[in-house]
């Protein structure tokens, strides 16, 4: 009995470095890689992420195989894998700092909502404001009040179709169906 006292640290090394392997394998296995899902970041101090993704899970193509939701600061330790972002939810008070991520965005591409112009080119679609009377999808995220939040298209994505010269165009089908929430 006294030995294994003596050795518990290693039974307790042991055991986290079992539980760090099998999260990875977890991963690794329902995971899909960058072209076969869409990723979805807000900016806000929570969400509803699974039921989110389960919504904007209902359009997507083919050879999507799931719509995952984050917020910002599930990120905040490794800030580089926000690149791997399609859509971004963004404060307006943040807009400045992750506009050099975004995609300028076709003026027409959403029409009848308001937009996010910055030096003459469209780059967001408002989706809450107060004044404006805009509250898209506040079922599934915590705004804050008094903020603007817009929608916001990652330039590296892999689904912007003919942005980025491909036929997938699954960020702008999510972000059609994300305007379309309650």
């Amino acid at each position: 009995m006294r030995d294994a006292l003596k050795n518990w640290h290693r039974y307790v090394l042991w055991a986290m470095v079992s539980l760090f392997f099998w999260a990875w394998i977890f991963t690794w296995i329902t995971d899909a890689p960058p072209g076969r899902k869409v990723v979805f970041y807000a900016d806000c101090p929570a969400m509803e992420r699974e039921a989110l993704s389960e919504a904007l899970e209902e359009d997507v193509p083919e050879g999507i195989r799931f719509v995952e939701a984050r917020i910002f600061s599930d990120e905040m330790f490794s800030p580089a894998n926000l690149s791997g972002g399609d859509l971004f939810i963004v404060s307006s008070a943040q807009t400045e700092k992750y506009r050099a991520l975004c995609t300028p965005i076709p003026e027409d591409a959403f029409a009848g909502q308001p937009l996010y112009a910055w030096e003459g080119q469209v780059y967001g679609v408002c989706v809450y404001d107060e004044a404006l009377g805009v509250a898209v999808g506040t079922r599934y995220v915590a705004y804050i009040p008094g903020e603007k939040y817009y929608l916001f298209f990652n330039a590296e994505s892999k689904h912007l179709g003919p942005l980025n010269g491909s036929a997938d165009d699954a960020a702008f089908l999510a972000a059609r169906r994300f305007l379309a929430l309650p």
